[in-house]
């Protein structure tokens, strides 16, 4: 029997838009010159962080805040605990796949070795992408369904071979891309919380416990065999805690066995306060190297950042803001290719998406305000003709 708030939680779909939406702004934010330190990437080795490193955190704090609404709403479909894995695998294969193309069409070819221009190439690997993984209209047949998922699967198969590496080679593992990374952390969180169930101090425990395996894979770096494997993709565990940390805000905060919501909030906060500053004693801040300290502090941050969302929109009953941010809430994946989808095209066509002007110092920050809002706005467009991209 779910225990869960039922309906929309709007302080979530806020959390999500506005992550999104900043998200799509520091992408474009990042291509700018002369700008303020603090609106850029630290360096690896920086022991510090700036916004722009909590952005995609943020994210995956949001992704672990969905599971469990998610997983409730495959069992009231009848799904069983083995069921819900299948979908979720499916759901998390995709976007590693996805991250795993775009990752390739940014680095690690041989341009002069490509029988198209890589612009076009990339180009096509989106239109694939949205073959595949786009929302079709109900009312056409399975067989003409199947036939446009075909299509796509084929585009990415003939990418696939149309790819040209160094030496003669296809497509490589350089890092999984954003969208890799999530697909991962999201895949080990969901397996955890299916093993554990709605028991938020387990959950805690066992996001600590992914945390804990940075420092003891970090000595294995640079071996061969599983352990060595598991050393490489250190960061992934510790992205995999960032999201059952936001599994865990959202039973504290809408599991209707834990009343005491603002009791909650104030524990959540004062605990991961407490661990991110211990956290920093120990460790350097590297959003880089994925290490415990960034990942506390950026659960810290927000902690109390969802705090103040949920005050506003189910204490007080805000809720109008959400309309402001809801094409992005609804529609986080398509609204994150978009730039990159526009860019190929372009690309394609021997164009640029920035102006050569609007390149750097304060005309480029408000370029890539401005740019954030349209790529917004142009989902919504997109929405209002059936166009959406759900994994």
């Amino acid at each position: 029997m779910s225990t869960l708030t039922s309906g929309r939680i709007l302080s979530i779909d806020l959390f999500r838009g506005l992550t999104i939406l900043v998200m799509v702004f520091v992408n474009e934010l990042a291509g700018i010159a002369d700008i303020p330190a603090w609106m850029k990437h630290v360096a690896a080795d920086a022991d510090t962080m700036t916004f722009v490193d909590l952005v995609f955190p943020a994210f995956l704090f949001i992704v672990g805040m969905s599971i469990p609404f998610a997983v409730q709403a495959r069992v009231s479909k009848g799904d069983n605990s083995w069921e819900v894995f299948k979908h979720g695998l499916v759901r998390a294969l995709g976007l590693i796949i996805i991250g795993f193309y775009m990752v390739n069409s940014i680095g690690g070819y041989d341009a002069s070795a490509m029988a198209i221009s890589i612009p076009l190439w990339t180009f096509c690997m989106y239109i694939s992408v949205l073959l595949v993984w786009c929302s079709l209209p109900k009312d056409w047949s399975n067989a003409l369904q199947l036939s446009v998922r075909a299509v796509g699967i084929a585009g990415l198969a003939i990418l696939w071979w149309l790819f040209e590496g160094p030496d003669n080679t296809w497509m490589t593992y350089q890092w999984w891309g954003i969208l890799g990374l999530i697909g991962w952390a999201y895949l080990f969180a969901l397996i955890a919380y299916l093993l554990v169930g709605q028991r938020p101090l387990l959950i805690g425990l066992v996001a600590l416990g992914f945390i804990g395996l940075f420092p003891l894979f970090a000595q294995f770096e640079g071996q061969s065999g599983l352990l060595g494997w598991f050393a490489q993709e250190n960061r992934n565990h510790t992205h995999t805690a960032m999201v059952l940390a936001g599994t865990l805000m959202s039973l504290l905060c809408f599991d209707n066995r834990y009343p005491k919501r603002h009791l909650n909030l104030g524990l959540y906060i004062l605990v991961s306060g407490i661990l991110a500053y211990v956290s920093c004693q120990l460790w350097p801040i590297s959003k880089i190297w994925a290490t415990p300290s960034w990942a506390l502090l950026s659960i810290f941050f927000c902690s109390v950042l969802f705090a103040l969302f949920y005050q506003l929109l189910e204490v007080q009953k805000y809720t109008g803001i959400v309309k402001v941010f809801e094409p992005a809430a609804n529609n986080p994946l398509l609204i994150y290719i978009l730039p990159y989808i526009l860019a190929a095209g372009l690309g394609s066509l021997g164009l640029t998406l920035r102006p050569e002007a609007l390149s750097s110092g304060v005309p480029g920050m408000l370029w890539s305000v401005a740019f954030a809002l349209a790529m917004m706005v142009l989902v919504t467009l997109l929405n209002r003709v059936g166009v959406r991209l759900k994994l």
